[in-house]
């Protein structure tokens, strides 16, 4: 089944909103324990990673890659995590991503109406 860009931006926000909400402001010996935030930064990097270049580019201040490295970082090399930054990435990064995302939606729902 394919995801249109609208439905990947809405999982991003989703997961973004999940992983803020269930684990901000938790310490990195926490997160250690809890696999479900990090799953929701993998969910967000993949679903942010198959977006369109030409939703992409509608949105240059996004960290299109940077989501994508971090789900990388987490699918492929679990080991080098650093707990410490995915706890700062969690409490600092996701509300302002998730504002972002939020535009973007409304800007592609008001263009593809």
């Amino acid at each position: 089944m394919n995801r249109s860009d609208i439905d990947r931006l809405r999982d991003a926000r989703s997961f973004a909103e999940h992983a803020l909400y269930n684990a901000g402001g938790l310490s990195a010996n926490v997160l250690a324990e809890a696999f479900q935030p990090q799953f929701g930064l993998v969910v967000i990097g993949q679903a942010l990673s198959k977006v369109s270049s030409e939703i992409k580019s509608a949105a240059p201040d996004l960290p299109w890659k940077a989501t994508y490295n971090l789900r990388n970082l987490i699918v492929h090399a679990y080991w080098q995590i650093d707990l410490e930054n995915i706890a700062r990435i969690i409490e600092a990064e996701l509300e302002p991503l998730m504002e972002r995302l939020d535009n973007l939606i409304a800007f592609v729902e008001r263009t593809q109406k």
